[in-house]
């Protein structure tokens, strides 16, 4: 009787979890649809960058508030596969998410996160906006994985 009761509390206490995290990466946009930033999401422009990672893909769980890197390419920064590249996702007033961006330098093996902003263009494109490793700003855009 205590292990059904146990996995009874269990299964509440994930559902209540789950729902959290699936609530912070979901917002309503400015035009009023309901986007979710949940899914596989594609970089495909570093701007200022260089091209490090563009190809490669961030994989946002609806079970926890973060994205991490699932297919590598162009990795010129070091990071590693499964790298938590994206966590605190919490959506804004703005439509859009506050994050916290991780960032690799190969020459020190730092690996820090940096403040960063996802900016909602359309249901299949993001923008993030933040910094790169040398404390210049950058934007990078991302497209949705069907």
């Amino acid at each position: 009787m205590k292990s059904i009761k146990l996995l009874a509390l269990l299964a509440i206490v994930v559902a209540f979890v789950s729902c959290d995290a699936l609530k912070q990466a979901t917002n309503t946009t400015t035009t009023g649809a309901v986007f979710s930033l949940n899914g596989k999401w594609q970089l495909i422009s570093t701007g200022t960058q260089g091209g490090g990672l563009v190809n490669s893909i961030v994989t946002v769980s609806p079970l926890v508030s973060e994205g991490r890197l699932t297919t590598l390419s162009n990795n010129s920064q070091c990071y590693r596969q499964d790298d938590i590249k994206w966590k605190s996702i919490k959506s804004n007033n703005a439509g859009g998410y506050n994050i916290s961006n991780l960032l690799s330098n190969c020459s020190s093996g730092a690996l820090t996160y940096v403040p960063a902003v996802i900016t909602v263009v359309n249901n299949n494109e993001i923008r993030l906006t933040g910094q790169n490793v040398s404390g210049q700003q950058a934007v990078e855009s991302w497209t949705r994985l069907q």
